[in-house]
């Protein structure tokens, strides 16, 4: 009888330690990974700030870069000749726009794609052609050092008097009906609204640069009278934005920032699609929705492949329009470091539950030798013969 009570008290005990060792591993290994994906939100979260730090930069350098050209007291003084070659030719001779197009692109020695290296078209007692022998080599040194694709000229009417690339929209009227509503003319008409203001476009394809994606800035230029003379503007590639977005330090294998526009489009490429996502890739998740009303976090969700991820979510605004900038890592290759643990921890806890049976067992056996031992002695005493009186 003592024998199956002991046995019986050792299996419960057994059974106390394993639920207890279960659930002690359960508690550990929720709080270590609660740990580790509080340190990958706040890595995202780090990685966001700087993204959207190195983006705030770079519009800022540009826009005191444009503000510095568009006060410059000589590109003022030459924009000023510039308008009154436009209209002394208009009320001459014809239509401005389609000589400088007939003589810097029909008839320019370069292909297409190349008409910027046409400096001087030999043309005689031209005063346009002086001006730009002078201006366009600075101006094409400038853009290409530091990074832009092309800068414009354009008067306080909307004709583009002098461009880099030379493109479609060189010498065009941006206010026609033809023109009023592409992304260069929606510029210029912001900036000439708001003199001294600099006018951040948000991204949009452009047709005349083959359609590519594109971001204008433009800042009117004005004489000592405050007579507003046009408008300078820069044509920005998404190139650099590219680069900023694809820096891969301390993101992993699976890890991505991207940047979403109010429409839900991308604004920069996806790090997993062989071609371009940008105005192309539709995102709406609720780290986008969430970082589109103004807020800032970390969400646990399914992302635009349908694969869950760590989201950390942010917004950038510039000018009239807001971007949802965003930090992810595939939530499996977050807990990559937790996986490892927790087969190390499984194994422990299996070597921390033998030994304490193995201890148990034992005193189990010492208690049992013990109360054998008493039974004897009673049993001793109980069969003894009765001593005579």
């Amino acid at each position: 009888m003592v024998r199956k009570l002991s046995l019986r008290l050792w299996l419960i005990t057994a059974l106390i330690l394993a639920l207890l060792f279960i659930s002690s591993g359960i508690f550990i290994t929720h709080l270590l990974t609660n740990r580790q994906l509080d340190e990958s939100a706040q890595r995202l979260q780090l990685i966001n700030s700087l993204r959207k730090q190195a983006l705030l930069t770079y519009f800022e350098t540009a826009s005191t870069e444009l503000t510095f050209w568009s006060l410059n007291p000589k590109l003022v003084s030459k924009q000023a000749e510039l308008n009154a070659l436009w209209d002394n030719y208009a009320a001459t001779q014809g239509d401005p726009g389609a000589r400088l197009r007939e003589v810097y692109v029909e008839k320019n020695p370069h292909p297409k794609g190349q008409y910027r290296e046409l400096v001087d078209t030999g043309i005689k007692n031209s005063r346009y052609n002086e001006i730009h022998v002078e201006l366009h080599p600075m101006a094409r040194r400038f853009v290409t050092e530091r990074g832009y694709y092309d800068a414009l000229l354009i008067t306080p009417n909307g004709n583009t008097l002098y461009s880099v690339e030379k493109e479609a929209d060189f010498g065009a009227a941006l206010l026609d009906d033809s023109w009023r509503d592409t992304l260069l003319s929606t510029t210029f008409q912001r900036a000439m609204a708001t003199p001294g203001k600099v006018i951040i476009s948000d991204i949009a394809h452009y047709q005349p640069s083959g359609d590519a994606p594109t971001i204008f800035i433009a800042r009117t230029m004005s004489n000592k009278n405050d007579q507003v003379l046009g408008v300078l503007v820069f044509q920005l590639p998404t190139d650099e934005l590219r680069q900023i977005m694809h820096f891969k330090a301390g993101m992993g294998e699976s890890g991505e920032t991207y940047l979403v526009g109010q429409d839900y489009l991308m604004r920069s490429d996806s790090r997993f699609e062989s071609s371009s996502t940008v105005l192309q890739k539709q995102v709406e998740t609720p780290a986008i929705e969430n970082a589109l009303a103004g807020n800032a976090g970390v969400m646990h969700i399914p992302d635009y492949r349908g694969i869950p991820v760590l989201s950390a979510y942010d917004y950038i605004d510039f000018d009239t329009f807001r971007w949802a900038i965003v930090a992810e890592i595939d939530r499996a290759e977050a807990l990559n470091k937790v996986s490892g643990i927790h087969a190390s921890l499984a194994g422990l806890m299996a070597l921390f539950y033998v030994l304490a049976l193995g201890s148990v067992w034992l005193i189990r056996g010492d208690d049992i030798e013990s109360q054998e031992a008493l039974s004897l002695m009673l049993d001793t005493d109980n069969n003894e013969p009765e001593q005579p009186i």
